[in-house]
């Protein structure tokens, strides 16, 4: 699906976000070390430009590792549904049906032209 598309890329870029913070941290530990030992050349050759995660940044990469932990399925909602369709009081509300199809259909074609 084209939210799957957008997901992915999206999420790929987050983590090399992350991962890129990380190393900068990690270098800039060091060359922080190699300052407080006394070796001022050793830690203006290693130090970095630093990258700084906002808050939100953090958050939002908290959330991406628990939804990857996660099935992705909300069984009470499946549940009630199965329990609907069984006993004959669910309605297909065919409108909402095709709006949707045709709302994927329309950001597909603006994907992939």
């Amino acid at each position: 699906m084209a939210i799957d598309i957008l997901s992915d890329r999206s999420m790929n870029g987050l983590q090399e976000s992350v991962a890129n913070a990380n190393r900068t941290a990690i270098a800039n530990k060091a060359a922080t070390t190699a300052a407080t030992k006394g070796d001022a050349a050793s830690a203006s050759a290693t130090r970095a430009d630093a990258v700084v995660l906002t808050d939100s940044a953090k958050s939002l990469a908290k959330a991406t590792e628990k939804a990857k932990a996660s099935d992705g399925i909300d069984h009470a909602k499946v549940d009630k549904l199965k329990k609907e369709i069984q006993d004959g009081s669910y309605k297909v509300n065919y409108e909402s049906v095709a709006s949707k199809l045709i709302d994927a259909e329309d950001e597909l074609s603006a994907i992939f032209g």
